[in-house]
């Protein structure tokens, strides 16, 4: 408040002609008489061809406002672009994946990935389906390029799929044109890898790559990779093969699960050989104390 008064005193030549002028033009504006009608018309048009003159002048309050309201517009247009980007990505890739042939023994049930893990040794996604679809660990897991590996583990709404990329998973394969079979297995890096197959036997790169019937727990015939290079191994007798895989593990959103206990069925077929071989066994031993 010092700082005011020391202001005025000051400059109180020019405040009080400042006061003056305003309240002359207060009293011009209001006025009704006669006799300032004129001179009201000349200052209203001097001060409309001032403004007029300097109208291309921009008023910073006026430009600050009209920027913040551009910006909010840029911001909502930004995230409806990225919205209708993300919808045709995931309308091209549904696409593609309703262009799987399905088999008379398969039912194939679409699933979204909702969550990764890529950075371990045991990679995983993680999709929005559960016990209480009637997912449970086995099941395959398949996108329209082919194998994405198995499901692990269930919860009531999810379900971790175990990929290819992981180390403790073993699949049962086979060179879609030779028949030429193998295990394929991972170890680091961006390829499978097809161990220790004999070098007497058919394999050329660029080869297709295919699930075995012997697989415990895949279907027959879903592509796996191609074959991207063949080294020799530490035996002489034997090649490790390459495999590129098919699938992008680290670009998959969207995946089908092929609604099929094999396991359960291979574990039936086994208890029944089981059983038959007993009663065999015990038929014998009867047989034999006669």
């Amino acid at each position: 408040m010092r700082r005011f008064l020391d202001f005025l005193i000051a400059f109180k030549e020019y405040v009080a002609l400042t006061v003056f002028v305003a309240a002359s033009l207060t009293m011009i504006a209001v006025s009704r008489t006669t006799d300032v009608m004129p001179l009201r018309a000349f200052a209203t048009g001097l001060v409309g061809a001032i403004q007029s003159t300097y109208a291309w002048i921009p008023n910073p309050i006026s430009l600050s406002r009209e920027n913040r309201e551009l910006e909010a517009k840029s911001i909502e247009l930004a995230a409806e672009v990225g919205r209708l980007r993300r919808a045709e990505v995931e309308n091209r890739e549904l696409r593609r994946l309703l262009g799987i042939a399905p088999r008379p023994d398969w039912t194939l049930v679409t699933a979204e990935v909702v969550g990764k893990t890529t950075t371990f040794q045991r990679n995983m996604l993680t999709i929005n389906l559960g016990a209480s679809d009637s997912m449970f660990p086995g099941m395959a897991v398949i996108t329209d390029a082919g194998l994405v590996g198995r499901i692990y583990a269930t919860s009531e709404h999810f379900s971790l799929v175990q990929m290819l990329f992981n180390t403790d998973l073993r699949i049962a394969a086979k060179i879609a044109r030779t028949r030429v079979e193998g295990i394929i297995t991972w170890e680091g890096g961006p390829s499978l890898m097809m161990r220790d197959v004999p070098k007497a036997l058919d394999v050329q790169r660029g080869d297709l790559v295919v699930s075995s019937e012997y697989s415990s727990f895949f279907p027959a015939d879903v592509a796996i990779g191609t074959v991207d290079s063949i080294a020799p191994s530490p035996n002489s007798l034997t090649r490790h093969v390459m495999v590129r895989p098919s699938v992008d593990f680290f670009r998959v959103e969207h995946v089908y699960v092929i609604r099929k206990d094999i396991t359960k069925e291979r574990e039936h077929l086994l208890l029944e050989e089981k059983g038959q071989t007993e009663e065999k066994a015990q038929t014998d031993q009867k047989g034999a104390r006669k």
